[in-house]
């Protein structure tokens, strides 16, 4: 089996890559990978929030908004890495490093 990095590695990898991507893209590129691997998938649900945690972080950053072509689907929204970001530890488990703020 081949050992795939975490989450937020690949979601930082794949951002450096392409500069720019939306949730719904990012987590199927995601999961396709990890059943080739025989990995663990995360559901999309899950991967929506670690992109809210790496947002709220500061690692990741949304940059703009596209009509998704059908109505009743709401919009795309697209993110990319915040410059300067890319070496920080945070990357790994930003679960570990996120402090949900009190209500």
């Amino acid at each position: 089996m081949v050992k795939v990095p975490y989450t937020g590695l690949w979601i930082r990898d794949h951002l450096s890559n392409v500069g720019e991507d939306y949730i719904q893209h990012m987590s199927t590129l995601y999961r396709r990978e990890m059943k080739k691997t025989k990995n663990v998938v995360s559901s999309y649900h899950q991967f929506c929030k670690l992109i809210y945690v790496l947002e709220s972080l500061g690692l990741v950053e949304f940059t703009r908004e596209e009509e998704s072509g059908k109505d009743w689907l709401v919009p795309r929204k697209y993110y990319r890495i915040k410059p300067g970001t890319e070496k920080s530890v945070k990357w790994q488990n930003p679960q570990k490093h996120y402090v949900p703020k009190a209500t």
